[in-house]
């Protein structure tokens, strides 16, 4: 028997949980907006009403406003959405014990063991959908098929509140038309590669001789084949069950342009401890420091150091990030955001070989104060305890308010 996963895909996800507490918003155009004063202002989310607009998600908000000049635009409130993704994982974990997380507002269900055939599969996914409507005010898109990529393009077919069935029959009719930017991983810049080669659809990626798309696309290519082919055979997750990210990041964009080094030393400290923190937080340590630099024109360059030996500690990051950033930048622009991400992750507890040059003592030492500095910000709040360039910083931003003024941005990525 085939398998039967679903995906289910909360729509207007953002946006809809503000409705909850604001139901008065649900007829008017309104959109969930990053804060403008600190230069992220872009629409996160928006209603259907917006959309009908053509208000579009990370457009800036002028663009939006000029689409739609009564756009309402709403405060972003994670707790929330986080609060109901919890709540609606709990839902589906009630049908099966695998519920594998795709952000907070989608989810794959694996109900092959659960449904007899496709038509009892639609039956519950408007069980889901109604619950969803009663249960939480919201609503969600249901793709339904025999794998993981094919159930997700089910769920983004066709929106608000629908269902849609891939059958391991009539899949290609359904699915080899479609544009080949709707399958999954296939972005922006890999559309532009493959419309230079003439392939439009899902169909055309298909059809691609392996080999070639595997040298054109490189290692992706062959991934990206198998999918247009059906060839998805990845398991669903067992609720409960956290993936490995395979890098961890943090960015913040300033309220005014960096234009020291100084500037750019204290807000190195600040992301490399939040960096190495989320680390420890995982078990894991980075073997390669990158950063991202985006200068007031919007010029963006990358940079990146492979480390003597993988690490987790603050201070090892904040060296490479600084070397990086003094080796590469000439200050002929001003640096309006920049980022700090550890990439090649391995497990904390995988051995390393010492040099003889590592002070093996000093190694255990940073350790256990690491290790002690975590547990008191977990149990007393974080950041109750910071380093000393971190508090300098965090001092002079509250004092002249032109550091850092915007949160950080966690970006691990699990892809």
């Amino acid at each position: 028997m085939k398998r039967i996963i679903f995906h289910v895909d909360q729509n207007c996800y953002f946006a809809s949980v503000e409705m909850i507490s604001r139901p008065e918003l649900r007829n008017v155009p309104m959109a969930v907006a990053g804060d403008a004063k600190v230069r992220h202002g872009i629409i996160l989310a928006k209603n259907e009403p917006a959309k009908k607009y053509g208000v579009s998600t990370a457009e800036a908000i002028w663009q939006a406003k000029a689409k739609c000049p009564d756009l309402v635009l709403v405060d972003a409130h994670h707790e929330k959405y986080e609060f109901y993704s919890k709540k609606l994982r709990e839902m589906y974990s009630e049908y099966t014990d695998k519920v594998e997380p795709f952000g907070l507002d989608e989810c794959w269900l694996d109900m092959t063991d659960i449904v007899a055939d496709y038509a009892e599969a639609e039956e519950i996914a408007l069980e889901i959908r109604n619950r969803v409507k009663d249960e939480f005010k919201l609503t969600c898109s249901v793709g339904i098929s025999f794998n993981k990529v094919f159930a997700k393009l089910g769920s983004d077919y066709k929106k608000p509140d629908a269902t849609t069935v891939f059958t391991d029959t009539d899949w290609k009719e359904k699915i080899w038309p479609l544009k080949v930017s709707d399958l999954l991983y296939v972005g922006r810049h890999t559309t532009e590669k493959l419309l230079k080669i003439n392939v439009r659809t899902i169909g055309d990626l298909a059809a691609t001789d392996v080999d070639f798309i595997n040298r054109y696309l490189g290692k992706g290519g062959l991934m990206l084949w198998e999918y247009a082919n059906g060839l998805d055979d990845a398991e669903v997750a067992e609720s409960g069950y956290k993936r490995i990210p395979k890098s961890v990041g943090n960015s913040t964009t300033t309220s005014e342009d960096m234009t020291s080094d100084r500037q750019i030393e204290r807000t190195l400290h600040m992301l490399s401890e939040s960096v190495a923190e989320r680390l420890r937080k995982h078990s894991l340590k980075g073997s390669v420091v990158q950063i991202t630099v985006r200068d007031r024109d919007l010029g963006i360059y990358e940079k990146q150091r492979i480390l003597y030996k993988a690490t987790d500690d603050a201070k090892d990051i904040y060296e490479a990030a600084k070397a990086l950033f003094v080796g590469s930048y000439d200050w002929n622009k001003g640096v309006r955001s920049i980022g700090v991400r550890c990439t090649k992750l391995v497990r904390a507890d995988a051995g390393e070989q010492l040099s003889i040059f590592t002070d093996a003592g000093r190694t255990e030492r940073d350790s256990r104060l690491n290790k002690a500095i975590d547990d008191i910000n977990r149990r007393y709040g974080s950041g109750v305890i910071k380093s000393a360039a971190e508090a300098d910083s965090a001092y002079n931003r509250n004092k002249a308010a032109k550091i850092v003024s915007d949160p950080f941005h966690p970006e691990d990525d699990f892809e």
